[in-house]
């Protein structure tokens, strides 16, 4: 939600539907104001149990077999000077229906992005990626619509762990 913090009480202006269900954290582009948020956004609508295999091997009459689900997507919504909510799926690159996943699969994937920060001329996002141990870098015109690559030549590697804030 946005809200008038000039007014008092302070009042809501907006609310934005589908930002995420996990919301880390959020930068503006200093150029064009758009917002970028960092989320996770559960799939709760896909059954998620098992590894996709019977556990005994062999399927009792009756027994549900388990499935592999798609849990859920590392993502960052743009919202617009318009209201647009965009959500993008950091890895778009994943085929869940494909097992195993191929080798590359985890060196192009960012996981648990949390604090970010915008170039001063706004055209490109850093993105800290706690869970990958990387500095995931974005040009954000392709952010915004939607057209990068998810590619491990795109991350700042970090030798001290996953990092939990970026500042320039």
């Amino acid at each position: 939600f946005a809200i008038d913090a000039n007014a008092n009480p302070p009042v809501e202006i907006n609310s934005f539907d589908h930002v995420g269900t996990i919301l880390f954290n959020m930068v503006a582009n200093p150029v064009s104001g758009n917002l970028y948020v960092s989320n996770t956004d559960s799939q709760n609508h896909v059954r998620f149990e098992g590894p996709g295999t019977l556990a005994t091997g062999v399927k009792p009459p009756g027994e549900p077999t388990t499935v592999r689900g798609h849990l859920a997507e590392a993502r960052i919504t743009v919202i617009d000077g318009l209201g647009n909510v965009s959500p993008r799926h950091l890895n778009k690159h994943i085929d869940y229906a494909a097992a195993p996943q191929p080798a590359d699969t985890e060196l192009k994937s960012l996981a648990t992005q949390l604090e970010m920060a915008v170039s001063n001329d706004g055209t490109t996002l850093y993105v800290a990626a706690f869970g990958s141990g990387v500095i995931g870098v974005f040009d954000t015109a392709e952010l915004e619509g939607n057209s990068f690559t998810p590619d491990e030549a795109d991350h700042i590697s970090l030798s001290g762990g996953g990092p939990a804030a970026v500042i320039l």
